[in-house]
């Protein structure tokens, strides 16, 4: 008998319940039973045999409502099919060893009694295949794998998305697109969480920057659902993928100092990003070995696009002459477009009046006037390590947890000297950026485009 489950739209025109947040916090609170916003998604969209015995229990107490109502069990085909299925059933009770009494004989009825007599034995007969007592039916497994990416346009972002892309599409899994803008409003969040946990057989997430759904990610992963975020603008609490940043900027400054510079201006990022302050933890580091102490005057903050570039740049080109830079280590490439224009407007040629260096690795960089040197972030292999990283965990065994995690993050870098993996909680992964040396930091280097055997400085 097929079985045609109606569970939401019945929650939805006795009940007003619209959202699986709502039937979670109801089943919470009158029958004090915690399901997942994915095992949630499961009971709204499938029918009464991938469900738990208890938990059809618990929805019709809560609701103080049967079976019946929400599941009907549509007419059998007819009589020969009917003989053909009784004999398939008797067959598989002898192979089984199961009682026949565990299978009522097909009728034809269609009481609201027999559907719900009917459904409680494809229940009863799942439980009993859980539990190892019979041949478990082959289920379809999760196949599709979401992907979150920043609703603004910047430029890493189709390297980072081809690498995830290009991951996914050599694994068996199917890939689910899914976007969010900071200016959409805050409800969408929940209902963009609630869209990807609806997807049919979605097996988990890799998020790319995803700004203030953090917080809505951290409890999807306690809850149990696998999640991995590409970020860097602030601390996550599930396994994240990054670039070393303070190593990258050191390296940059390190640079500026082997070439003689001493007063080295920082133009930093908006001081709430994370990245931020790594970016300024290296430039700081690289001062104090040199003996150097950061110089205030010359510390300005920016919000890694050009026009705050250029305005800090004009603010430390206004300096008297004694108390300029020689040299600007700008915290994104874009930012140092920026220094770029306005060491144009004051007449100043990069790099013989000023030198400058920039980080990211954007592509334009190699093509400003003087080409750019700069910190290269691996956003191509950022995607793939993210990916890899939620593969990894979707083979583990057993719930997801802290050893589950920790585990798959050992086996993925295990081989990787280059890649730096936090021992403690939360899991992050670090991967290494590269000084790409051009024109405009001066070090007697001259190419108007990049090629792939530039010199790249460790």
């Amino acid at each position: 008998m097929p079985v045609q489950w109606n569970l939401k739209q019945w929650l939805a025109v006795n009940h007003h319940i619209y959202r699986p947040t709502e039937l979670q916090t109801l089943l919470e609170e009158k029958a004090n039973t915690q399901l997942s916003l994915q095992a949630i998604s499961s009971l709204l969209n499938n029918v009464p045999n991938a469900l738990r015995l208890s938990t059809i229990q618990a929805l019709c107490n809560a609701l103080n409502c049967t079976l019946s109502d929400f599941c009907e069990v549509l007419p059998d085909q007819p009589a020969p099919h009917k003989q053909h299925t009784e004999d398939r059933r008797r067959a598989e009770s002898e192979s089984q060893h199961i009682p026949p009494s565990m299978f009522p004989p097909i009728t034809n009825a269609t009481t609201s009694q027999a559907s719900v007599e009917t459904a409680i034995r494809d229940i009863v007969m799942q439980t009993l295949a859980e539990q190892g007592l019979i041949s478990p039916k082959q289920e379809a497994h999760p196949s599709t794998i979401s992907v979150l990416i920043p609703g603004w346009v910047w430029s890493v972002i189709p390297d980072l998305t081809r690498g995830v892309v290009e991951t996914i599409s050599e694994s068996p899994y199917d890939i689910a697109l899914y976007s969010i803008s900071d200016e959409e409003p805050k409800n969408s969040e929940q209902a963009l969480i609630e869209r990807f946990l609806a997807t049919p057989l979605s097996a988990g997430l890799v998020a790319i920057f995803p700004g203030r759904l953090s917080s809505r990610l951290t409890q999807l992963s306690r809850q149990g659902f696998p999640v991995v975020v590409i970020d860097d603008q602030e601390t996550q609490v599930v396994p994240w993928i990054g670039v070393d940043n303070t190593t990258g900027a050191y390296m940059a400054v390190r640079h500026l100092l082997r070439l003689g510079h001493r007063r080295i201006a920082h133009i930093k990022g908006p001081a709430h990003y994370l990245v931020s302050y790594a970016r300024y933890q290296g430039y700081c580091q690289a001062l104090l070995e040199a003996g150097l102490f950061p110089d205030a005057d010359l510390i300005l903050e920016g919000d890694f696009l050009p026009p705050s570039g250029r305005a800090c740049a004009t603010t430390l080109f206004e300096l008297p002459h004694e108390k300029r830079p020689t040299a600007i280590f700008a915290a994104s490439d874009q930012m140092a477009y920026g220094v770029l224009t306005a060491a144009e407007e004051y007449g100043l040629f990069v790099p013989r009046d000023i030198a400058l260096v920039g980080f990211d690795g954007d592509r334009p960089s190699a093509y400003t006037r003087p080409p750019l040197t700069t910190v290269r972030q691996p956003y191509f292999e950022m995607g793939q390590r993210g990916v890899s990283l939620l593969l990894s965990l979707l083979q583990q065994p057993g719930p997801l947890n802290n050893e589950t995690l920790h585990r798959a993050t050992l086996y993925l870098g295990k081989d990787d000297k280059n890649t730096s993996i936090s021992q403690q909680q939360p899991i992050h992964i670090q991967l290494p950026a590269e000084l790409v040396v051009r024109e405009s930091c001066g070090a007697n280097f001259r190419s108007p485009v990049a090629s792939p055997s530039e010199p790249l400085l460790p």
